[in-house]
């Protein structure tokens, strides 16, 4: 299958593209302020359009990421006949601001579905859910979902429990910017009953968040995180799990911090979660300022990694 992969700007780019808006966040005080001037990279609008960005030479760069297929049944992208059960765990930032990216996947998951049946697989996508703010929970037990009906009311409940700016568990006030990513991470790798590995099922997690991430093992808000960096990159490239991140770009109290590291930049010199697991990033900003579609990321997604080799970096 050939690989159409992009990075651009420091983001990698599968299909047309969307993004997010600002909310209420958490405070770190150790964060330092950047300027962002790297404006080079464009997306295609939902409307199927492009949208440019001007460079700093004051034109502006078009990225045409359209791809022409003649897909079959039971073939991905038309290059091979491929077929795998698809497993997909969503691990999402429930703090005050992911409101929106939530129910707008509680719509979206429906057309992932939908377009998962298409392929006609050999068995039924399994679905899985994580939420996390500076704790982390699994939800129905690490079980799949009986049906994506009942996945969609879930994400319906937590985008109502964002405005609440609680833990998950309760108990305390989300008092701070960075959120448990980590813990939520390996939560999803180690705690969800997968299908096998290997050429039988492709792995997937979607991941969101709008800001950075405790490092554990730590104590932050109240909360133990348990799970450092290095621990939760090596759980899932054991359990061949790929981490397709949607994530922005500044965050912090300000607004104005570079919230990138290990998602699509390197996190202390090491590789981010996502490129280390054979995954991808996405701008989480640009789904909620409505120019990138998360149904068309999620399949173009699953399109790019149908049947390849799991090939973790670092």
């Amino acid at each position: 299958m050939q690989r159409r992969r992009r990075w651009i700007g420091g983001w990698w780019y599968l299909v047309p593209g969307l993004a997010a808006c600002g909310e209420q966040r958490d405070a770190d005080d150790t964060a330092t302020t950047i300027t962002v001037t790297d404006a080079s990279a464009t997306a295609a609008t939902t409307d199927g359009t492009d949208t440019g960005v001007a460079d700093s030479s004051g034109g502006t760069n078009k990225l045409d990421i359209g791809v022409g297929t003649n897909a079959t049944e039971g073939d991905v992208d038309g290059t091979d006949d491929c077929q795998q059960d698809i497993d997909i765990v969503f691990v999402m930032d429930v703090s005050t601001s992911m409101g929106p990216i939530l129910s707008t996947l509680a719509d979206d998951i429906l057309v992932v579905d939908e377009t998962i049946a298409a392929l006609g697989l050999p068995n039924p996508p399994h679905y899985g859910l994580v939420v996390f703010v500076d704790d982390a929970v699994i939800l129905n037990s690490g079980a799949p979902y009986p049906d994506v009906e009942t996945l969609r009311a879930d994400f319906m409940q937590w985008s109502s429990f964002t405005s609440t700016n609680q833990q998950v568990g309760g108990g305390n006030d989300n008092s701070t910017w960075p959120e448990n990513s980590l813990d939520a991470l390996y939560i999803a790798g180690a705690g969800f009953q997968w299908r096998s590995a290997g050429d039988e099922t492709l792995r997937m997690i979607i991941h969101t968040t709008d800001d950075t991430f405790w490092d554990g093992p730590t104590n932050a808000n109240g909360v133990a995180i348990a799970h450092g960096y290095d621990e939760v990159v090596d759980a899932l490239q054991q359990g061949s799990i790929r981490t397709f991140s949607f994530a922005s770009q500044i965050g912090g109290s300000c607004e104005c911090e570079d919230v990138t590291p290990g998602w699509s930049t390197p996190y202390q010199g090491k590789t981010p979660i996502p490129e280390a697991t054979d995954g991808s990033v996405f701008d989480l900003d640009l789904v909620l300022a409505g120019q990138l579609s998360l149904s068309a990321a999620i399949t173009g997604a699953i399109d790019e990694t149908m049947c390849e080799p799991y090939t973790p970096v670092g």
